[in-house]
């Protein structure tokens, strides 16, 4: 079934195929194919609005779409607050319809752990193995993305066939240490205290803790720091040193918006490589 819904300013282009999140599918520009929760979907975009093509008759995929997409997310205040910022203000605007996505906490995880040292595609094809063969079925021919209890049936051998390597431990780990109802607790956790507890998990370190608080938990204050972004920061910013040293510096120069202003960042970086193009120009 189809059913619209008003999402201004969005790009599903930027948002989707930016590297947030690694089950989405492009069909034609400006049409997506993908799974959120046990709904598989096809978003159009139009001028201001989405259109949703969901396996469900439910209107409730309304709003799982939008909070997936962080509908309720202020991007102009989001954009007037950074444009503070000497970098951002001069080609942040070029991405306006580029969103911090909203992932279901324990997929965001395990994505994330399995994304150490490994390029998208790969992640995806990681992933997508493992919901075919763990995930629950869901109409549309595709596949949940497995529960905690699923995979912890899995031994590590059977994880490491799935092509995961020496990542299956890692994921063996978080399901003999987490449970359902720890990771609905942790949703109540501040971001310092979320991301201390995260750390605290086998396989989760700086970075993955931060992209896991910024697209599984919504801390919009979390700055993930990869090679683009480090490379970001010392081009444009001067500033070079640790993971805590960068992300203490983003924090400062950021605020509550920093996960925002990381994918700016991001984007922009990757893009500039890509394509000796570059929105931002560095702090005088």
């Amino acid at each position: 079934m189809i059913f619209k819904t008003e999402i201004s300013p969005l790009d599903l282009t930027l948002t989707l195929d930016c590297g947030q999140t690694f089950r989405w599918k492009e069909l034609e520009r400006g049409s997506w194919t993908g799974i959120v929760g046990k709904y598989q979907l096809t978003l159009r975009q139009s001028a201001r609005s989405v259109s949703i093509n969901a396996s469900t008759e439910d209107n409730s995929v309304v709003r799982l779409v939008r909070e997936y997409l962080r509908a309720d997310d202020d991007v102009a205040r989001i954009q007037r607050a950074l444009a503070k910022d000497e970098v951002l203000v001069r080609g942040m605007k070029e991405y306006r319809g580029l969103r911090i996505v909203k992932m279901d906490e324990w997929e965001c995880l395990v994505s994330y752990t399995l994304a150490t040292y490994a390029n998208i595609p790969r992640i995806k094809k990681m992933i997508d193995t493992l919901c075919t063969k763990y995930g629950e079925p869901i109409p549309g021919g595709a596949h949940a993305f497995p529960t905690i209890k699923r995979l912890g049936e899995a031994s590590e051998k059977e994880l490491e066939r799935c092509g995961l390597g020496y990542r299956a431990k890692y994921v063996t780990g978080l399901c003999d240490s987490l449970t359902p109802n720890e990771m609905k607790s942790m949703t109540r956790l501040e971001y310092p205290d979320l991301k201390e507890r995260l750390l605290e998990l086998d396989g989760v370190g700086e970075k993955v803790s931060d992209c896991v608080s910024l697209f599984g938990f919504g801390k919009l204050e979390a700055f993930p720091i990869d090679i683009w972004i480090e490379r970001a920061l010392g081009r444009l910013y001067h500033v070079k040193g640790s993971y805590r040293r960068l992300s203490e510096f983003a924090s400062e120069r950021f605020g509550e918006y920093s996960g925002y202003a990381q994918e700016y960042l991001y984007f922009n970086e990757r893009s500039a490589a890509q394509e000796d193009a570059c929105a931002f120009s560095e702090v005088r």
